[in-house]
Parts: C-alpha cells; structure tokens; sequence
C-alpha cells in the first residue's frame, strides 16, 4: 500500500489550509489545496482524491453544495465537512448526504489525524477491492 493518500482541501481560511497542508504533508500525504469550492470543481474532475476536507461556509458555493456535486458524480469519495458553526442540523444532513465525517473547528490535529487514518484505511480497502 502506498505510504499517504490524496487530499484535497477546501477553505476560504488561507492560515488554515497552510497549517492543514503542512502538517498532512508532512505525515507523507500528498495535499493539494483552493480556497473555494468553485475552484476545487476542476480538481475533482481531473482527479479523484482518498479525501476531501471541505468548509462548510464558504462564497457562491458551500461545502455542502460541493458535496451533492461530487455524490452525483462519483460516489466513492470521502468528504469530511468542516465548520465553525456547527448544528445538529448541518451534521445530520451531511451525514445522510454521504459525508464521511463532519469536524467542528477548531478541531484538535488529534480529531483530524483519526479522520485521515479511516480514510486511508477505507482506501486501502476499496484498492484492495473492499477486502478486509
């Protein structure tokens, strides 16, 4: 199995995605980042990501629109919403739109690092043909 996974992540907090960069890459991920949906559109039809983490309030288009967009194009990506207005709501219509995970900011790198290490391990798994 490779070391790391694809990331992608999508933010309109540029501090934030430099601190997520530098820390997912330095645990051997390859990360890419854009600060908003709009422009992660062509990301994800040029190629497809073990992991999206993506904010949920962001201009033009929110996370959430992000994630129905990439549920009707391919099923099989894992999108984990990230928000610092969490509600019940949002996390359970997320959930029930197929996200994989939903972190309220501000998250400790512990939370996120657990979230990378299911999604590498449901990778692994769907590369290995969902073999356990």
């Amino acid at each position: 199995m490779k070391s790391g996974i694809d990331i992608l992540i999508v933010d309109d907090d540029k501090a934030l995605l430099g601190v997520l960069h530098s820390v997912l890459e330095s645990e051997g991920h390859r990360v890419e980042t854009v600060p908003s949906a709009y422009e992660a559109l062509p990301l994800l039809e040029r190629q497809d990501y073990d992991l999206v983490l993506v904010d949920l309030k962001m201009r033009r288009m929110d996370g959430m629109e992000l994630l129905q967009h990439e549920r009707l194009r391919r099923r099989g990506t894992r999108m984990v919403i990230m928000t610092a207005y969490p509600t019940v709501d949002n996390a359970v219509r997320a959930m029930r739109q197929g996200a994989f995970d939903y972190l309220v900011k501000p998250f400790q790198l512990t939370e996120l690092r657990a979230v990378v290490e299911r999604a590498a391990a449901a990778a692994g798994e769907a590369a290995a043909g969902g073999e356990q």
